[in-house]
């Protein structure tokens, strides 16, 4: 069967298509990165649900849920009221969050010392080292 030269050219937009779907293929198929994906979210509801805090940075949430080295699924499973190891994982969860640290490796690692929400919790304090009414101290009292 021959085809007609009509059939066998190519349109500027049938190729522009075929190249971005091409581009499009590994990023549809990458099933691993889905479940990262999927993962992540669980983390960042448990974290919601158990710091009662809705707005979490997902770059910290990423790597505080990579320093817990679950399994996939893990957290869609977790039930700390009713086992002891989920509740350990929320104890961690919720001091991650707290300290802006995590420990990844035996290494303690500082995730987002300023951002840690520790500093919200006590109210008066601020992190050293940042400006504002925690260095208030440092100056002399004003006489009201």
């Amino acid at each position: 069967m021959q085809m007609r030269a009509k059939d066998r050219d190519v349109s500027r937009r049938k190729l522009l298509i075929g190249c971005a779907l091409g581009a499009l293929t590994p990023c549809i198929a990458d099933r691993p990165g889905l479940a990262e994906t999927s993962d992540l979210a669980d983390f960042l509801r448990l974290s919601a649900e158990l710091t009662g805090r809705m707005r979490l940075p997902v770059d910290s949430a990423r790597i505080y849920l990579q320093s817990l080295g679950l399994d996939r699924g893990a957290l869609s499973r977790m039930d700390p009221l009713q086992d002891k190891d989920s509740e350990r994982l929320a104890r961690r969860i919720v001091a991650d969050w707290y300290s802006g640290q995590t420990v990844d490796s035996g290494r303690v690692i500082c995730v987002d010392y300023t951002g840690a929400l520790m500093w919200n919790a006590m109210g008066f304090a601020r992190p050293g080292g940042v400006p504002g009414e925690a260095a208030s101290w440092a100056l002399a009292p004003t006489k009201e």
